[in-house]
């Protein structure tokens, strides 16, 4: 069997068991029609209605069902063996009657006993989808088919599910009767709301002040009580600005005294400085004043007195040996310039 056809077999029996009560194993009545066409094809008619309901099911037949294939004579031999393999339904009618009046009259008007009915007969058919609830099946070359649901089925079903969901009539009767508050509510018709026009205005004796009541002794007592707490609380508030008050005062002193720190100690620092440089200074003055003193002590001093002294250092003989040389050229100067101004050359 195809998969979509299972999909739609299996919705159609979840339809009839959840909304009309259909149980495993399934009930079916078996028509002649429908057993002999199944012989013909050889069909194994158990296993199909197996395969096709989802599920267990329950071949049965009438008495009118085989009296009915009994009349065939030889030809309806194999339905009537068919038929004899499955279980025996009684049926009201004493004298036996056609099939079809016989399944009509065991579903009746509602199949309260939930069958379900196999036959090739195309007016009975027609005749129970009018009845809601009966499943119908039939044989359609060698496939068996079950029959989509009527409309009265379905709206049967739809139906059921409406009530299942709502309060159903008794109880809303029963408890209409009981609440009397809600009856009266309802018969009572709602009155029209009066509307207002123009803007609210305030109402007058809201505006006046409200007279101060007098008040008992036992209520002075407690009043007093109160403004004394409210003094203390005054009182300590008052304290705790002044403390506060205080504090930040300490602070920006000390924030004025660390300034003042900072600037005293740059000024330490720049004096303490300045005085370092006017020691350098006064080395380098008396340095240089000792250097020239012992320049001009030497020129005055004649020269065996310089060659003689025992106790001079080297950097004093340099300077000593370049004032000799200067004192020598100054001396022999001009005795060379004459010499040149007495010479026939420097005549021309």
């Amino acid at each position: 069997m195809r998969p979509k056809r299972t999909k739609q077999y299996k919705r159609l029996m979840a339809l009839y068991s959840n909304s009309f009560g259909f149980r495993e194993p399934y009930q079916i009545l078996v028509d002649w029609n429908f057993m002999q066409t199944a012989t013909r094809y050889k069909m194994d008619i158990c296993k199909q209605l197996c395969m096709v309901l989802l599920g267990n099911t329950k071949q049965m037949y009438t008495s009118c069902t085989l009296a009915e294939v009994k009349k065939q004579g030889k030809e309806g031999l194999e339905t009537e063996l068919a038929l004899k393999q499955f279980e025996r339904r009684r049926c009201p009618h004493r004298k036996p009657v056609s099939s079809a009046e016989c399944l009509a009259s065991i579903i009746g008007n509602d199949n309260p006993h939930n069958y379900c009915v196999a036959t090739q007969n195309e007016t009975l058919r027609q005749q129970f989808r009018v009845i809601a609830g009966v499943p119908l099946l039939y044989i359609n070359r060698t496939v068996l088919i079950v029959e989509p649901p009527s409309g009265v089925t379905l709206e049967k079903a739809r139906n059921k599910e409406i009530a299942k969901t709502h309060a159903p009539v008794e109880e809303l009767s029963f408890l209409k009767n009981a609440n009397s508050d809600t009856q009266k509510k309802d018969d009572e018709s709602p009155k029209p709301k009066k509307i207002r026009k123009g803007p609210k205005q305030p109402n007058s004796l809201s505006c006046k002040k409200k007279k101060k009541k007098p008040l008992p002794p036992s209520s002075k007592t407690q009043i007093n009580k109160k403004e004394s707490c409210s003094d203390d609380f005054v009182e300590y508030k008052e304290l705790a600005d002044k403390k506060r008050k205080h504090s930040i005062d300490i602070e920006e002193d000390n924030e004025h005294d660390d300034e003042d720190s900072t600037t005293s100690n740059q000024s330490k620092q720049y004096e303490e400085n300045s005085v370092k440089k006017k020691k350098r200074k006064r080395r380098r003055k008396s340095k240089k004043e000792a250097n020239a003193g012992s320049t001009q002590s030497l020129e005055r001093q004649p020269i065996s007195k310089i060659f003689c002294a025992p106790t001079l250092a080297s950097p004093q003989k340099e300077t000593f040996l370049f004032i000799i040389i200067k004192q020598l050229l100054c001396s022999f100067a001009p005795f060379v310039l004459l010499s040149i101004n007495d010479s026939p050359e420097g005549r021309k």
